[in-house]
This record gives structure tokens, sequence and C-alpha cells, in this order.
């Protein structure tokens, strides 16, 4: 009789159903003894203990190894030590719970990371009374993600699938920013404006409100696929909420009540980012989203409503019997009508219109993002010159002008290194004041506050979108890192012979201040970029260095009105920024007839020397395309872009400038790599890196092609690949 009890028991224990003796009372049992002496090894398991296929994900960038311990009655354990390469799953491993003897089986299990605190999971395994659970005992929140997702329960095969990832922890934090900003604007609205859906003619469901609604991203992470241009994302949410609502089913009403506890699901998508080819974001409708994995886990679920059950017998026959029962509900999506299901979520996807040509007038439509231009330059110049040159190294480069050889060349027998957007090399998280139309969803976004939640705002339909804190740092530090173009200040630049400075320079009339911008705020005011020129003048008293001060992208011709309804005009902002460049007024170089002109022909000091120009000491030399002031600053274009077809004048003063044309492929590679926890890159640098080498060869090739000068040469990254150096080079050549 005895030798029938585990048997029995084991029978028992894959029956959810049916009741067991509580854990308390399992030593009073006389076969307690008998387990508490013997192995349960594989070979003296009978096969019938609660299974599972175990599948391990590493999304690291780096290999990683999966070690499990301690196994407490298992028939048969995971494997000890599973090696994972970069981005990498693991096959499925099939492990089962002792099913002769009625105790709860469990193991426990960790990686070996890059992190730097230790992740360890203990998973448990069993049916009711034993339970199958896990919790994360140690290791970085977000780093590991876990989901038990019901499979064939109380049926042929496996009871359960385990998955299980570990990732740097990126995605998970920026997503639950998300949520916390929009959620409680969301919930909100639903209670002030109860939302009815109409199913069809029979039954529609109205969304009275959310009762405690808790929802979270525990796990997420976005690894690069096999294509240069694919990438998988993971993520597992969690959610609790009872809803409330008011469901109708032909003529007959009912107030019902759905209860969800810890519903879990795990969602893995492929993206395909290869029709992303031109330099405007408009076409991220040519991004390619398909939902490939969708499996559940869920702790409890109520129903309180007759006619919402009868609904989803409806709906979805299949779902009827099993409504109030979430281990073999969560089983029937994840096995039998997973495939239903995920059509039924990639034809959601497609109607939105991700999939399409144009999708004009979607709320997630990106507008471009901003040209950074090749003014002037032919791109296949670069691409021509597959080797490096050697630069001469220049002796004294900080003061190469005061030569007496370079004093005497004419402007337009002159090559001047400069530097593009040269304020930008520190920024401040916070957008400009200057909107431009190819990046103005940027604009869009609230970077910091939630949304309000007194169920005014619909954060579905209504702008300013709301990232959260934890997001918005991370937006603006991704596009600091797209609009970054220089790496040291204007002073280090000043002492290593860059002479034309490129500035972007707006007003702020609620600071009462002039800052410099490459779509956000640079650190550097007008005022602070000034004192840095002033510094480098002053510890250079006796040389003879012309300074070209370029300011443009100015809005000094407007008008601004305060919250107090005081009106600053334009004539006054300008009349400020007079007052500021007064303090480089003792080295000012104003042209014969230049002062008060609007559009100074600036091509009329082709011919002038350099030695004409300073007149032995330094000066700074003031443009501005914008505005006419009645001294100091010129109003001119300055030098002329060379034309990237068609006839180029002989004699003029030409300018070429290599700022970079970034494509969406290569801003969202670079996002991505952050997101998969490879860190983002300077963009413009690793086009620097590519370029600047080749600059002085492509110059020669450009004015062999052209048959004239190229003197203003303006680079991003001034400080890659001995650019200035070699511009300044020419000169001697």
């Amino acid at each position: 009789m005895r030798s029938l009890i585990p048997f029995l028991i084991s029978t028992a224990t894959a029956l959810v159903a049916v009741p067991r003796p509580p854990l308390s009372d399992i030593k009073d049992l006389d076969f307690y003894s008998l387990y508490d002496k013997r192995s349960t090894n594989v070979s003296t398991a009978r096969g019938l203990g609660t299974s599972a296929d175990m599948y391990i994900f590493n999304d690291w960038s780096t290999p990683i190894t999966f070690s499990s311990y301690s196994h407490s009655r298992m028939s048969k354990s995971p494997p000890g030590s599973v090696p994972l390469s970069t981005f990498s799953a693991s096959s499925g491993y099939a492990i089962e719970a002792s099913g002769w003897i009625p105790l709860q089986s469990s193991f426990q299990y960790s990686f070996s990371t890059p992190s730097t605190e230790k992740g360890e999971v203990k998973v448990d395994i069993g049916m009711a009374p034993w339970k199958t659970g896990y919790s994360i005992n140690s290791g970085k929140e977000f780093e590991t993600g876990v989901l038990l997702a019901p499979a064939k329960i109380l049926a042929k095969g496996r009871d359960f699938d385990f998955y299980f990832f570990s990732g740097p922890g990126v995605m998970g934090p920026l997503i639950n920013s998300v949520l916390d900003a929009n959620l409680g604007a969301f919930f909100a609205g639903i209670k002030k404006n109860p939302q009815k859906v109409a199913v069809n003619g029979d039954i529609d469901l109205t969304i009275k409100e959310f009762l405690n609604p808790a929802v979270r991203c525990k796990y997420s992470s976005v690894t690069p696929g096999t294509g240069a241009n694919l990438w998988t994302v993971n993520a597992i949410l969690d959610i609790t909420s009872e809803v409330k609502m008011k469901v109708r089913y032909k003529k007959v009403n009912q107030d019902a009540v759905l209860k969800l506890k810890n519903l879990s699901i795990l969602v893995s998508a492929n993206m395909d980012f290869s029709g992303l080819s031109s330099a405007n974001l408009a076409n991220v409708a040519n991004i390619k989203l398909s939902v490939t994995r969708f499996q559940t886990s869920v702790e409890g679920i109520d129903v309180d409503g007759d006619i919402l059950v009868d609904i989803v017998g409806v709906l979805y026959p299949v779902f009827a019997p099993v409504l109030r029962l979430p281990y073999k509900l969560a089983s029937i999506v994840n096995t039998s009508e997973n495939k239903n299901i995920l059509g039924m979520i990639n034809a959601a996807i497609s109607s939105l219109g991700l999939r399409q040509t144009t999708i004009a007038g979607k709320r997630w439509t990106l507008p471009e993002l901003p040209g950074l231009h090749l003014k002037g330059l032919f791109k296949r110049f670069i691409s021509a010159l597959s080797t490096k040159k050697t630069i001469r190294s220049i002796e004294n480069i900080s003061t190469w002008m005061s030569n007496p050889k370079i004093q005497e060349l004419a402007l337009s027998s002159l090559y001047i290194p400069g530097t593009h957007d040269s304020h930008a090399y520190d920024f401040d998280h916070v957008l400009s004041s200057m909107k431009y139309s190819d990046i103005a969803f940027l604009w869009d976004f609230d970077y910091f506050l939630p949304a309000p939640s007194d169920g005014s705002f619909n954060p579905l339909t209504m702008t300013p979108i709301h990232l959260g804190p934890v997001l918005g740092q991370y937006t603006m530090n991704s596009v600091a890192h797209i609009a970054k173009a220089q790496g040291s200040d204007i002073l280090s630049q000043l002492h290593g012979g860059v002479r034309h400075f490129d500035l972007r320079i707006y007003y702020d009339p609620t600071a009462d201040t002039f800052y410099s911008q490459h779509g956000l705020r640079a650190k550097p005011t007008l005022v602070d970029l000034l004192t840095q020129v002033q510094t480098f003048l002053e510890a250079n008293p006796s040389a003879a260095e012309l300074i070209i001060l370029d300011i443009s992208h100015t809005n000094f011709n407007q008008d601004f009105t305060l919250e107090d309804e005081t009106v600053i005009p334009s004539v006054e902002v300008q009349f400020k920024y007079l007052g500021i460049i007064r303090q480089l007024e003792s080295w000012a170089y104003m042209p014969i007839n230049a002062r008060g002109t609007r559009k100074f022909n600036f091509q009329t000091l082709k011919d002038t020397k350099l030695s004409q120009i300073t007149q032995g000491s330094n000066k700074v030399l003031f443009i501005n395309p914008d505005i006419v002031l009645p001294e100091i600053s010129v109003n001119t274009d300055g030098w002329m872009y060379v034309p990237s077809s068609g006839v180029m004048p002989k004699g003029g003063l030409y300018e070429i400038s290599t700022a970079a044309a970034l494509t969406p492929g290569e801003i969202l590679g670079n996002v991505l790599n952050g997101l998969s926890g490879q860190g983002e890159k300077d963009m413009l640098k690793v086009k620097a890196e590519e370029g600047n080498g080749k600059v002085v060869e492509m110059v020669k090739r450009l004015e062999g092609q052209k048959g004239t000068k190229v003197q203003l040469v303006s680079v991003d990254w001034w400080d890659v690949g001995g650019v200035v150096d070699g511009v300044v080079g020419l000169n001697y050549s």
C-alpha cells in the first residue's frame, strides 16, 4: 500500500483543482523520511512532475555565462553552465520538478555579465499547493528579465515555457519614464470621459474607470539582428488593475468589473530600418515592425458580470470557459491561440500605417532631423581619396597669420581654416528658442513634466508628448551626440590655428541673454565666446592675427512679447547685441564703405592684403548676414559657397564646409547602439575621422577642376585628422 502513495500524490500534484495537505502537514506523512534519505536524480524520477522548456537570452554586447545551482527536488535539472555569445539566445532546455514526492521543487541561477552587481534569481516550479514563481534576489534593476509562461497545463506536453533574460537595462527606465508621465493623464481622461467601443450592432463596451492601476516595465532590451539594419526588441510588462465598465449585449445592459493581478506580458518584435536611406526622417514610415513573440502569465483574474463572460463567448468562444482560470487562460493565449493573436497584433500594426510609403497626419510621424549639409562640397571628392596624406606640422600655429610671408598674401590667395558650428562643443539639456522646420518634432516633446492628470489632456492625441525626466534627459543626450560639432572650446580652437568661426546666436527675451545653439542650447553664451576671443588677443598682444566671427541664424529681427505683455522691439534687441560685441571694439576691423551698408559686397576685399587689414596688430572682423548695424559689424554673407555644379567664376572669395549629412539610418543606428548598451558616439566626430584627413587633397582636386582657389575651409571636429595644419600648410605650397 505504501508503495502506491508516492504515485498517487504525484498524480494529484498534476491536478490544479485537487486539494493537497498544507505544507506544514507534510512531515506527518510516513513516507517523508523515505524522501529525506533518497536522491531525486533523473534515473529515479517518474517523469510525472511539473515540466518546462527553458530559454536563455543574452542581450549584452559581450559574451556571458548562465549558471544554475541549488537544484532542489528536480527530476531533470537545468544545465549547470551555458555559455552565451554576444546578443544570442540558447536552444530550449527541458527541465522537470520531482513528481514522486510532494515538496516544492526549485533551483537558482545567475549570469556572469559586465554588470557591477551579480544578479541572482530563485525559481520555484510546481503546481498547487506548490507554486511556480520566481524572485530576483540581487542585481541591478532592469538587467534581469523573467517570464514563466504557462504552456499546456494539465495536458500532454510541457507545462511551462521559462524565459530568462539578461541585458544592460537601458530600456526599462526609459519605458517607465513615459508610462509615469502619461498614464495618470490617460486614466483621468477615461474617468472624465468614459470611452465607448462599439464592437458590432449587438455589443458595445464603455470603459468607465481604472481603479488602482499599476503598469511597469520589468525588463526591456534592443539587440542587433542578423542584418545591418535589423534590430530585435524584447520587453516584459507587468499590469495590475481593476477596470470598471458598462457592457451591452443586445437589449441587456450591465455594469461589470474586470480585475487583473500581475498580468505579465512578454513581447518580442523585429524592426527593419533598411528603408531609411534619405536625409529625411519623414520616411520613418518605411520601418518594418513585426511582433514575433507574445507570451503571458497572470496571477489572478476575476470577472464580475455575467454578460461580459457571454460577450467573450460570442467574440472568442475558446476563452469563455477559462476566463476565470488564470493559468489555463494564459496557456491558451501562449499555445493554441498564439498564432492567431500574433496575426491580429501585426494586422493592427499594419493598420497604423507604419508599413506605408507615407503616414501624413499620423501622430507618430517623425519629421526630418537637421540637415547637416555638404555646402558646395561633393561627397565624391572625399570618398575618392582613399589614402591619407602626410600633413606638415606648422611652427607657431597659434599665431601663424603673423608670419611676414602670410601677411603679404591677398585674401584671394590666403587659405583660412574655419570651424562649422564653432560653439557646439558643450550643451545644456534645453532646446534653443530657434525652432527649425526640419527638426520641429523636437519641440513637440515635454522633456521633464508629466502630462496634466485632471482629465483635460489626452496623451494619445495631444501635444506636447510627455517623455518624463528619465527619457527626457536620455533624449537630450542623444540629440547632443548628433549636434556636437567640435571637441573643444573657442580658445583652444584659436590656439590651434582656427581663424574663422561659425557662431549661431539667438536672443532669449526671458533670460535677456544671447545664447549659442545647434538645435540644443549650447553652454557658452555670446559673452562667453567673446571673452575667450579676448583672452587670446590679450595673450598675444604683438601678433597680427585676423579673427572672423561669422554670426548667423539669429532672431535679431523679431519683436518679443513677455508674459507681462512687455514688448521688446527688434531694434532694442539689435542694440543690446551691439552693446555686447563692443567688448571687442578696440580690435574690430571695418572695411571701407562697409559701415552701415546693407549687403556689403565682400568680394571687393579679394585683392586686399592681410597686412592692410591687420596693420601690424590683431583684428576681429564681425560678419552678420541678418542685420545692419551702424558700427563694428558688417552686414554681408562673406565668402561664397562653391557651387556643386556649373561655372565657378575665377578670382572670387570662396568657402567650402565639410559639415556632414547624417542619414536617418546612421542616426537611428547610433541611438539603437546606445539602447543596446553599446554606447552612442558623437556622430560628427565619426564623420570627421573618415574625412578630415582627406580635406587638403580634396581642396587641391576641387581647385584643379574648377580652375580657381578656395580660400576658406570650415570643418567639424577641427582637431581630428590634422586638417587645420593641412589648410594652413597650403599657404606655403
